[in-house]
């Protein structure tokens, strides 16, 4: 392992009531992590080193939007092949062919290997997940906040990141073939195949956003004039027509989920508009920026997407496809959505709340629209005419008594069901407990359930999530209970995300901060504060080795890192090159189909990048105030 000169993760006993924790990257390195962020990659015009391309349709012309990954040729054609199992001809060999019917150019055969990993490269090579740009948001602004410049100094960090504002404002793809076509992003019911269960939804500026959006509708496959071209043909292609050619395809990603839409809409924007205003001087995010006016238009729709019996909003539209196959997901609830979603709906209750407080120039029915949304989130977070809300599912439909943990999701009020609420208990999901926490806090949670079940319930986590390295100590977690890690797991078989760990990592410093409270509290007896102290002794420790190792997911030490040795890419460093000016967090250890239907990769992450930085700065996107206190809900 490369020997790195770090500050070391631990809070000094001065530091405890500041609730900071002391950042593990230097100023020099979280420049280049800013370099890689704001820099452009891939396909673009540059074929640079990072994450982002330039717009160039329309009003999002000259527009530098955000990307989800950074990757190679290399990696797709010469690497993912070696990873393939038993394949029938080569893995790589596809025939996309033309559909005279929707004028789609599609895999002929979209069950082979090679349809597969085509779909797998456009996506990460053109795709941009809404909620890996959310991340992407706070992170730019957070960067912004502490002074750090953008490498193209014609723009501010602000004002790149609300370029994804602006995409979600108009949306179409950054460059989608003109004419540019407004909303085309978005799922409405006009075409029949989407439904808000039972609720019509054809204004654009309400429906859900799909959960990837690419950089043109005939997407690029980036084998496209490479050695690897000949692996790629095409058939039945249209005459006349030269748009249409081998190595291009139709984009086929079309999920409008409920998580995604959370954060691109209320998480990100929200948190980035008040860091700009803090640093602005300003005490509220003015009510006509386009963050708030893309947000408010959709809370309607959240209530079309509530299940009446539980209180749980759906995870997706009815009609959108899962992550695999063709079978709808209908009436399935993900609990780490709902999370998500509880958060973003408290950073837009505090962007309303402070812009009736602060802003004087509200016409009269500005404010009555303001009030109306404030109503609404509270009857989506708190329930109305019976229904317990967010917190009711989360409290009486979510909790798994039997192993003390979260379930990652279930079915609520789906008519195929035996019962109105029919939970998923395996696979176990690592992110909902993670998530789940940071957003509830541990007073709500062990008011709920018990005095020291917040604590509980990572250390069950830990058991079959944890990733513990060569020195037996936790580094991390991966993502399932099926991922071969826990405590009596092995390193080499198993597996550790990045971002994943990165919101473990925010989970453990929210128990930390709340469990310090406890300690000297009146709520608590001598006993619940002793065993508070004891808590918060084991956290820390947990804290500072996870925080070690998350920088042995960063490019400058992933590929010398000997836990890693058996399942890296060889010669890494030559596969994925970054230059010495940047600095990027791989989303995973290495490749691997995660029980939840998408493929880990080892490459450059957004998300995973743009969570290092939330770390760095102290900065928790679930609490509206961005700190690791405990939200004060109004629960009896």
């Amino acid at each position: 392992m490369k020997k790195m000169l770090l500050i070391t993760p631990f809070i000094a006993l001065s530091q405890l009531a500041a609730t900071t924790f002391a950042p593990f990257q230097t100023d020099d390195e979280v420049n280049k992590v800013v370099n890689f962020l704001a820099a452009s990659g891939n396909l673009d015009e540059t074929n640079g080193i990072g994450v982002t391309y330039l717009g160039k349709t329309d009003q999002l012309d000259g527009v530098r939007l955000p990307l989800s990954y950074y990757s190679t040729i290399d990696y797709w054609g010469a690497y993912i092949p070696t990873t393939v199992t038993n394949p029938q001809g080569d893995p790589l060999d596809v025939v996309d062919a033309y559909n005279s019917q929707n004028y789609t150019l599609t895999p002929q055969n979209p069950n082979s290997i090679g349809a597969q990993l085509q779909v797998e490269r456009l996506n990460v090579y053109n795709g941009a997940d809404i909620y890996d740009a959310a991340c992407w948001q706070i992170a730019m602004a957070l960067a912004a906040q502490a002074g750090v410049p953008n490498p193209d100094r014609n723009q501010s960090l602000f004002d790149l990141a609300n370029n994804q504002n602006l995409l979600l404002k108009f949306g179409y793809d950054g460059n989608q073939t003109p004419p540019a076509q407004s909303g085309a992003n978005r799922a409405t019911t006009t075409s029949g195949q989407f439904d808000y269960y039972g609720h019509p939804c054809t204004d654009l500026e309400k429906a859900y956003f799909f959960r990837m959006v690419t950089q043109n509708w005939l997407s690029t496959d980036p084998f496209m004039d490479t050695i690897y071209m000949s692996y790629v043909t095409a058939t039945n292609l249209p005459q006349g027509n030269p748009v249409y050619k081998a190595g291009v395809c139709s984009w086929m990603d079309w999920k409008p989920i409920t998580g995604e839409n959370s954060w691109a809409f209320f998480v990100g924007p929200m948190h980035t508009e008040m860091l700009k205003q803090k640093a602005y001087g300003m005490s509220y995010v003015p009510f006509s920026s386009v963050a708030v006016q893309n947000a408010l238009p959709l809370l309607e729709t959240y209530t079309y997407m509530q299940s009446p019996s539980t209180g749980a909003i759906w995870y997706a539209v009815k009609g959108s496809l899962g992550n695999t196959g063709d079978q709808t997901v209908d009436y399935q609830v993900s609990t780490e959505n709902n999370a998500s979603t509880l958060g973003g709906l408290l950073a837009l209750q505090k962007v309303l709340q402070d812009e009736l407080q602060y802003e004087t120039y509200l016409t009269a029915a500005q404010k009555e629209q303001i009030s109306e949304a404030l109503q609404t989130i509270q009857t989506l977070i708190y329930g109305s005419d019976g229904t317990g809300g967010i917190l009711g599912y989360m409290k009486n439909h979510a909790w798994d008594a039997t192993n003390g943990i979260f379930y990652q999701g279930g079915f609520a009020d789906d008519p195929n069901q035996p019962s109105t609420w029919v939970p998923t208990v395996e696979p176990k999901a690592v992110d909902v407990n993670t998530w789940g926490i940071s957003v509830l806090g541990q007073p709500l949670v062990d008011k709920w359930f018990g005095f020291g079940t917040a604590y509980k319930i990572w250390q069950n986590v830990k058991s079959w999530g944890g990733f513990y390295g060569p020195n037996k100590q936790i580094w991390g977690v991966g993502y399932s209970d099926q991922d071969h890690n826990g405590e009596n797991g092995n390193y080499q078989e198993g597996i550790i995300s990045a971002e994943w760990t990165a919101g473990a990592i925010n989970m453990v410093r929210v128990l930390i901060t709340q469990y310090i409270e406890a300690e000297t509290s009146s709520d608590y007896s001598p006993t619940q504060q002793t065993d508070a102290k004891g808590y918060v002794a084991a956290l820390q420790a947990d804290h500072d080795s996870m925080v070690t190792a998350l920088l042995t997911l960063r490019n400058d030490s992933y590929s010398e890192t000997t836990a890693y040795s058996t399942s890296r890419p060889i010669n890494y460093d030559t596969l994925i090159p970054i230059s010495p000016d940047k600095l990027a967090f791989v989303y995973a250890s290495k490749r691997y189909f995660i029980p939840f239907g998408w493929y880990s990769n080892p490459l450059p992450s957004t998300t995973s990048t743009s969570w290092s930085l939330m770390l760095h700065y102290n900065y928790n996107p679930f609490n509206p105030d961005g700190t690791y206190e405990a939200y004060i809900w109004n629960t009896k």
